[in-house]
């Protein structure tokens, strides 16, 4: 984990508590055939350009990801737990390329920007807080907590979610800052890609605090360096610490009977 005894416990809190309130809305949206009009977008951009062959493989594999099955109906609940986690980790996995990884556009130059860590910390903390939902979890302070072991190891508890933060107050916060029941925003992807920014936004200067989050394959980051491919090699990383995060979360829910043990 990076070193930064310079930022308390409760600059995490507050942020991650304020995120957990935010990702509600793009879960709900990610339940959807085609989340934020993704499909629709490629589509289009396939139809009118002439794509390359790692453009075309990105479109293929976004879109393989995206025609899946969606929560909601009644058989949902009585699909093994696994099967329903696994769901949100690929259906993340897809919006994570077109969110996560644009960073990365830019090639290594991506890595001076705090932005890159704070993007990919939100959308992992969005599969985390998917999986405490399925696996029952419904208390605020108990998701933050698992929020901030995965994406942090710092041994931080819902009790200390709880004695840092006021849920009511964050809740509040949250949904101004979010801009919700603003009807006036538009709808599809862009709409969903300014969700997502605004919650990283909410990890403020902390990026540093989530560089060891997980991550993909070296071959992947070192892609992901590359200017104007490095969004393929984002996509790849950030899919497979997506799936990282979900196992760490999974795990660690599995043996703490939803309450965050300490550490070691």
């Amino acid at each position: 984990m990076t070193d930064r005894p310079d930022v308390p416990d409760s600059a995490v809190v507050l942020a991650l508590s304020r995120v957990e309130f935010g990702i509600d809305s793009v879960l709900d949206a990610l339940r959807t055939q085609d989340p934020f009009g993704i499909r629709g977008l490629l589509t289009e951009y396939s139809a009118q350009e002439q794509p390359n062959l790692a453009e075309k493989g990105l479109i293929l594999a976004i879109d393989r990801l995206l025609r899946m099955k969606v929560p909601g109906h009644a058989e949902w609940p009585t699909l093994p737990l696994g099967q329903r986690c696994d769901w949100w980790v690929e259906r993340l996995g897809g919006f994570a390329a077109v969110v996560a990884g644009l960073p990365r556009l830019s090639g290594a130059a991506a890595d001076a920007l705090p932005v890159k860590d704070t993007l990919g910390a939100a959308v992992q903390a969005m599969v985390i807080g998917a999986v405490c939902r399925e696996y029952g979890v419904e208390a605020h302070a108990d998701r933050t907590a698992v929020m901030a072991r995965v994406l942090t190891a710092r041994p931080i508890t819902p009790d200390d979610v709880l004695r840092y933060d006021d849920p009511t107050t964050a809740g509040k916060d949250v949904a101004a800052q979010l801009g919700f029941g603003d009807e006036s925003e538009e709808a599809g992807l862009r709409k969903g890609i300014r969700l997502v920014w605004r919650i990283s936004k909410l990890f403020g200067g902390l990026g540093e605090v989530f560089e060891d989050r997980p991550r993909g394959s070296i071959g992947a980051r070192m892609l992901g360096k590359l200017p104007a491919v490095g969004v393929v090699g984002g996509f790849f990383d950030e899919r497979k610490g997506i799936r990282k995060a979900a196992y760490a979360a999974a795990e660690l829910l599995s043996t703490s009977a939803f309450r965050v043990k300490p550490i070691g």
